[in-house]
């Protein structure tokens, strides 16, 4: 028995090879048990994708400037902070980036 041995039904392809029909461990997760909830999200965000311009027609913008900039601020700070540590890490293990 391997990592993906599963006693659920496998799905054949057309090659004779064999995949699980699920991974047991991921039964619990949310979105992934059934096909049916990506489904529904996707169909959704397609409703609100075609009735957004029209529900906005006859709406002034939102002035969202300043927070975008606050936004963009934060994430630039965070990404640096993570390319700081990681390189640090790095460093610390003996791991050079460049030599990989």
């Amino acid at each position: 028995g391997g990592v993906c041995d599963v006693t659920s039904a496998p799905a054949k392809l057309g090659d004779n090879t064999t995949l699980p029909a699920a991974y047991p461990r991921t039964d619990p997760w949310p979105l992934v048990h059934s096909p049916l909830p990506v489904t529904l999200l996707f169909a959704f965000y397609l409703f609100v994708v075609a009735l957004g311009p029209f529900y906005m027609r006859q709406r002034k913008p939102l002035k969202l400037r300043g927070l975008l900039i606050v936004y963009n601020l934060a994430m630039m700070t965070l990404s640096s902070y993570m390319f700081y540590e990681v390189r640090r890490q790095d460093w610390l293990l003996g791991k050079h980036l460049a030599s990989a």
